[in-house]
């Protein structure tokens, strides 16, 4: 572990609470774009961290691939630091090694949430990179306002995120046809029997972040042609699958992620045993006009210029 700087803050000694105003970052060293990720989500915590009233002070270190989870622990009680953010998948496994550090009291040492990587719920604080369900269907009705009715084949392991989906279809008026599959070949059954159906513009099929129902080089091109030959809408989780011709998809707004960490980070240390995890909710959206001109759908230059990303490029 190498400690890279300390990012210029006035740091005022609050005699209450030694720990109170500073915050750790842990991110692994990484090529490029991963390296300029990291970064931008740093810089939105020190955004963070300038408006907030107090000041803070915010160490950054990289973490090795294999750390000393004790080593790190030490350097941050004499750095006097109990509120720490992690990034990527070095990170998250050091989240898990913190944690398990407790006072005399037995409550937790640090207050550490993750972030930068695409998990589910496990026992650790942070904020996913899977989109939260809510946006996608924002941006649905914004994109394809005629679609009423959501097909989705989901894995285990995606079944939190289908609980956020169920609840926020029922607020936007949307009906979901879900289907839990244990392996691609399940997933592919499920697609087929839908575009057999008699699908319309009515309809819509989602592709959640899931290895399984979403495979890259099995469901999804197979979901792709015969969504085209259909005209059926088709939207992703995954940020590279509007490039690839679904008509959206969303990624991450990493600057905006860094300031939703900063804020969860405080919240935990108010409430030090509670648990935080969220879905993403700092999105940006990417569409494929080719695909929108093919399924009819038209939109103003007003509309266009609130997509950040555009395909055919």
């Amino acid at each position: 572990m190498s400690n890279l700087l300390v990012v210029g803050y006035t740091y005022a000694e609050n005699t209450d609470n030694k720990y109170a105003n500073k915050i750790a970052i842990f991110y692994p060293q990484a090529k490029e774009p991963y390296n300029s990720i990291y970064q931008n989500i740093i810089a939105g915590t020190i955004e963070a961290a300038n408006k907030n009233s107090k000041e803070i002070t915010i160490e950054k270190f990289i973490i090795e691939k294999k750390f000393n989870a004790e080593k790190i622990a030490l350097t941050l009680e004499e750095k006097h630091i109990n509120k720490v953010i992690v990034l990527g998948r070095s990170g998250w496994k050091l989240a898990k090694e913190l944690s398990k550090f407790t006072l005399d009291n037995q409550t937790k040492k640090f207050q550490v949430v993750s972030g930068a990587l695409p998990i589910s719920p496990n026992g650790l604080s942070g904020i996913s990179l899977i989109t939260d369900p809510s946006y996608l269907f924002n941006y649905l009705e914004q994109v394809a306002p005629s679609v009423k009715k959501i097909h989705v084949a989901y894995s285990k392991k995606s079944a939190w995120l289908i609980e956020l989906a169920k609840s926020s279809a029922l607020e936007k008026g949307l009906t979901l046809n879900l289907q839990e599959v244990s392996d691609t070949a399940e997933a592919i059954k499920f697609y087929q029997q839908i575009f057999s159906s008699g699908v319309s513009n009515k309809d819509a099929i989602w592709l959640p972040f899931d290895r399984i129902s979403s495979h890259d080089k099995i469901t999804l091109p197979l979901i792709l042609e015969k969504a085209w030959a259909k005209e059926v809408v088709v939207f992703s989780s995954k940020p590279s699958h509007a490039k690839r011709g679904a008509l959206f998809s969303t990624y991450p707004d990493n600057f905006a992620l860094g300031k939703h960490l900063f804020t969860m980070v405080y919240e935990l240390a108010q409430q030090p045993e509670q648990k935080n995890f969220a879905a993403l909710k700092s999105t940006l959206l990417a569409v494929n006009l080719r695909t929108a001109a093919h399924l009819g759908l038209k939109y103003s230059s007003e509309q266009q210029q609130s997509f950040e990303l555009t395909f055919p490029e």
